[in-house]
């Protein structure tokens, strides 16, 4: 009897550790609900509203990446869905997101300044990469 529930409690910690892994691997399921500060939110709808996304880093196609704050469009497509964006660096840095039309940061592009929101306007619901980049 003490060997079964020793294998079971082995079992169960394999199991355990593998749903832990797998949730640090996938995006998470949950809804964000706010956009913090260094970061840059592209937004679903104009005027940053409906739901987000949040990006650190440059990322050179959007694809795969769905729109996970809460609000209209949670669960849409963020590639040449976006409408608006916020950057959320301080003035400061000078560092400005450049929203291009094309994936690997090609074609006509839209920039939102530090410490700003605008709504796009190149790259209205037709974008596909972001760079940062020093103004």
């Amino acid at each position: 009897m003490m060997g079964l529930r020793k294998r079971i409690a082995a079992a169960s910690a394999v199991l355990v550790t593998a749903g832990a892994a797998v949730g640090l691997a996938a995006p998470t399921a949950q809804a964000e609900t706010r956009c913090s500060t260094l970061y840059l939110c592209l937004y679903y709808n104009s005027n940053q509203q409906g739901s987000f996304r949040v990006f650190v880093t440059n990322t050179p196609d959007f694809a795969g990446y769905t729109f996970t704050g809460d609000g209209a469009g949670y669960g849409q497509a963020v590639k040449n869905n976006a409408a608006s964006a916020t950057n959320g660096f301080p003035t400061s840095s000078g560092r400005s997101a450049r929203i291009f039309y094309n994936s690997n940061y090609g074609g006509v592009y839209d920039n939102v300044g530090p410490s700003s929101a605008r709504n796009l306007s190149n790259t209205y619901n037709e974008n596909a990469s972001f760079h940062w980049v020093t103004s």
